[in-house]
């Protein structure tokens, strides 16, 4: 009796553990299923939904269900973000002062920051030796920005292509090495453009021309592969001479500023004095002609003047030379100081009296 009690309680506890097994295999079923169903997209992405490998649809930001447990995956694609590919230079740290990795400042960058920089370009090794680390990146950044222009003059060139996906299905299925495709097509586009014109035109008046080119040649080339991809802009950073001679380089070019400023100078000076003595001599031109129409109109006055007095003399001469000769002493006397009154009676005369007027005024 005891062995068949023991068997039933046995038999009743391995019911209850299939009971609580099963229980608890479903409810693990059930919330993996719900979380491997449920996914959220972000505002600035679509989700590329593949069912088995193969693309099923596509969905926008917001939150979706999938098949569970792997049958359906998802792959996020930025598509409203502005991306960005530098070449011959890498971002350190971005923010108010952004800071750059160039060939200048690779003795002060971290190993780790330049390993980051080869793991990206697949070109890293694995040395450990600091020395061949700094070697490689230098030889990277060069191989970037050395390029051959077309009057066999070499510059260096730094340039950013920012880009962004319009097309997440032909991003993601259409080209494999997405990155290494747009880099490459970046670099062959602008050694093109580059090496069709002269040093003047790529460091001065063509990088504008350059950067239009630029962006219309790698959009067409991209459009061929339908890769998805949209060129937003293509910015030339800097364009110069090799490092070797650019101070030579400055040095030219600063003369050639300092030449245009002194013609600029020059003509300045010109366009200063040259107006003003032409303004001069029309003036003292005018003024000569106003002095000769002056003197003629006077001249002119005074014979109008003297026929007049003329005619009176000659109608009574003696009044005429009377009224002279006082109009005459009106005008001589006021300016004598010593005035002697004489009296005249016959042939003598005396002096009645002496006015000193001179002293009189000195007094006074």
């Amino acid at each position: 009796m005891r062995d068949i009690r023991f068997s039933y309680r046995t038999n009743q506890i391995l019911l209850q553990l299939r009971k609580w097994v099963r229980a608890a295999v479903l409810l693990i079923l059930v919330v993996g299923s719900l979380f491997t169903s449920l996914y959220t997209v972000p505002a600035d992405s679509k989700a590329v939904v593949k069912r088995f490998g193969v693309y099923a649809r596509t969905a926008g930001p917001g939150i979706h269900l999938k098949l569970p447990w792997g049958m359906e995956t998802v792959e996020k694609v930025p598509v409203k973000r502005i991306q960005k590919e530098e070449f011959c230079f890498r971002t350190r740290k971005a923010g108010i002062r952004t800071e750059y990795v160039g060939v200048e400042n690779i003795g002060s960058v971290s190993l780790w920051e330049l390993r980051q920089i080869l793991d990206e370009a697949s070109s890293y090794t694995n040395i450990s030796e600091e020395r061949s680390i700094r070697r490689q990146v230098e030889r990277l950044f060069q191989s970037e920005y050395q390029m051959l222009t077309g009057d066999l003059n070499v510059t260096d060139v730094e340039y950013v292509v920012q880009y962004r996906i319009k097309d997440p299905v032909a991003y993601l299925f259409n080209v494999r090495e997405k990155r290494k495709t747009l880099r490459d097509i970046s670099q062959a586009v602008m050694r093109l453009i580059i090496g069709d014109g002269s040093v003047d035109e790529a460091i001065t008046i063509g990088r504008m021309e350059t950067q239009r080119k630029a962006e219309e040649m790698i959009q067409e080339i991209l459009d061929g592969y339908d890769a998805g991809i949209e060129i937003v802009a293509v910015r030339l950073q800097s364009v110069n001479p090799p490092r070797k001679v650019r101070p030579s380089f400055n040095e030219v070019n600063e003369a050639k500023q300092e030449k245009e400023r002194r013609i600029n100078e020059a003509w300045k000076e010109y366009n200063e004095i040259i107006p003003k003595a032409k303004g001069d001599a029309e003036r003292l031109i005018k003024e000569a002609e106003a002095y000769a129409v002056e003197r003629v109109n006077k001249a002119q006055g005074d014979v109008a003047r003297f026929k007049k007095v003329l005619a009176e003399y000659q109608k009574a001469k003696e009044v005429t030379k009377r009224r002279l000769y006082i109009e005459t002493l009106s005008k001589v006397l006021p300016a004598v100081d010593t005035r002697w009154i004489v009296e005249q009676k016959g042939a003598e005369g005396g002096i009645l009296l002496k006015l000193d007027l001179g002293e009189s005024k000195n007094a006074k």
